[in-house]
């Protein structure tokens, strides 16, 4: 009975990703989505049963991605990303099916470190399935809202000009604030690295007055080097102009948003988060390394998870 309403969760935080996503698109349903996955992976362990549920819930997953993001096939890029993805996929479910293989031969502590490997393997799999259904979910979030305060995230310039990359972010930022009836103030947040003529604030801010937005509505934080300085360094322009009830929206790149909104909630502060589009080639790279930095932040529950699976992996090959 458990295990079925575990599977009956799984599916609908799923399923609500392309109905009701005002539900579930935000960081608390991504890893309840994954606790959940993890404890039915501990619960197929001790019974000594196949997860089929599982494989169902990654199945509906990949269909319901493919058939959103349809028009991804007719594009180049979009086409060698699928590709790129495929590959890892098939590298990592190659790895995994080997390992339980290898389980199976009647080698002492060698099989128990192999299924234990196999079931980390497939449990990376299942939870990045979670994180590309989350991180694309944001980037086709319509922000209906009213929102105080929308804080941009920078990154990397190599001229005094915004990249490609970051005026999607800046667009994104400027489509909710000229969408809003009363205007909201936007922080740009982004220091100046070794190999940076301008910081990436006063880069960002140049872009939003030359799209119309006021100077006096566009606040620089221009100190912070990464994700959690960024938070760290904002917060206090955001206490100095905010009520901590306020409505504020963090807007960055779509396979950076759950890992931003994890920043933010270690610094105290409450976010949405709605993500921009980010070009295909470099997609899944980013998307893999983004996905490996928000699995580190909740390294004491992968602990305790990777901890449970050696004993019961050694308990069922003795």
């Amino acid at each position: 009975m458990l295990l079925f309403l575990c599977f009956l969760i799984e599916l609908l935080l799923i399923v609500l990703l392309y109905t009701k996503q005002s539900f579930t698109l935000n960081l608390f349903s991504f890893i309840l989505y994954t606790i959940i996955g993890f404890v039915m992976m501990t619960y197929h362990m001790v019974t000594v049963s196949i997860p089929y549920d599982m494989f169902i819930i990654v199945i509906v997953a990949m269909i319901l991605l493919l058939i959103k993001y349809r028009y991804i096939f007719k594009l180049q890029t979009g086409r060698f990303f699928i590709l790129q993805l495929s590959h890892h996929f098939y590298t990592v479910g190659l790895f995994a099916v080997s390992c339980l293989y290898i389980s199976t031969i009647p080698l002492i502590i060698i099989n128990s470190l192999a299924l234990w490997a196999a079931i980390i393997a497939f449990s990376t799999i299942y939870s990045f399935i979670g994180y590309l259904s989350w991180s694309t979910a944001f980037e086709n979030h319509q922000y209906y809202k009213h929102v105080k305060l929308i804080m941009v995230l920078g990154a990397g310039i190599f001229s005094e000009e915004v990249t490609t990359l970051l005026a999607a972010r800046l667009d994104k930022a400027l489509s909710v604030y000229h969408s809003q009836r009363t205007k909201p103030i936007i922080i740009v947040s982004g220091g100046q690295g070794p190999d940076e003529p301008i910081s990436e604030a006063l880069a960002m801010k140049r872009y939003l007055i030359a799209h119309n937005v006021p100077e006096n509505h566009i606040f620089m934080e221009n100190q912070s080097t990464n994700t959690r300085t960024n938070f760290l360094y904002s917060k206090s322009i955001i206490h100095s102009m905010m009520p901590t009830s306020s409505q504020m929206l963090c807007v960055t790149s779509q396979f950076h948003v759950l890992r931003a909104l994890k920043f933010a909630k270690k610094a105290h502060l409450s976010f949405d988060g709605i993500g921009s589009r980010t070009p295909y080639h470099f997609l899944a790279q980013s998307m893999i390394i983004d996905f490996l930095g928000l699995m580190y932040q909740y390294k004491t529950i992968l602990t305790i998870y990777f901890a449970m699976l050696f004993w019961l992996a050694i308990l069922q090959t003795i």
